[in-house]
């Protein structure tokens, strides 16, 4: 019985991932890609403020953020980071850090729906904390290691969602 437990689970796990292996990000055009990449680049730093935390840096970085956004010309693309603008804005560093993470954690979601939907290579991938239940896009390339922006106690708490 147990032996026949182990075989389902077996290739249920093995549809699963075949499934998810042929899903297709969709293509981006050449400049829309680049837009979304320099995005990505500069949640980056965002990234790494929340990291290190400074509320000043922080702030800093997600009104470059909000730059970049702007700089996207795809009306799609556009529109899904629309409300991530509207968060970044509220991004202060006379905040507390909770409100602060909450809406980077917003802003994430929206990145992270983007990097699952378009292809934008393999460089950025998706994480998760269950311990804080947010998430956030994080380099892969750059760091192997997770690195939890939203828990300075527990800093590589967390696993990645995405492998692309």
């Amino acid at each position: 019985m147990k032996s026949l437990f182990i075989k389902s689970l077996f290739v249920f796990c093995f549809i699963i991932t075949i499934s998810n292996a042929n899903e297709k990000r969709k293509e981006l055009l050449p400049d829309t890609k680049k837009s979304v990449i320099a995005v990505l680049s500069v949640n980056e730093s965002l990234h790494s403020a929340f990291f290190t935390y400074s509320g000043k840096l922080v702030e800093k970085e997600a009104k470059n953020l909000i730059e970049k956004i702007n700089d996207i010309k795809d009306e799609e693309i556009s529109k899904l980071l629309k409300f991530s603008k509207s968060k970044l804005s509220e991004i202060k560093e006379v905040n507390a850090r909770g409100e602060n993470d909450q809406n980077y954690h917003s802003v994430s979601m929206a990145l992270i729906h983007i990097v699952n939907k378009y292809d934008v290579g393999s460089k950025y991938n998706a994480y998760s904390c269950p311990m804080v239940k947010k998430k956030w896009i994080q380099n892969s390339e750059k760091m192997s290691k997770v690195h939890n922006p939203y828990a300075p106690g527990m800093p590589h708490c967390g696993s990645q969602d995405s492998k692309y």
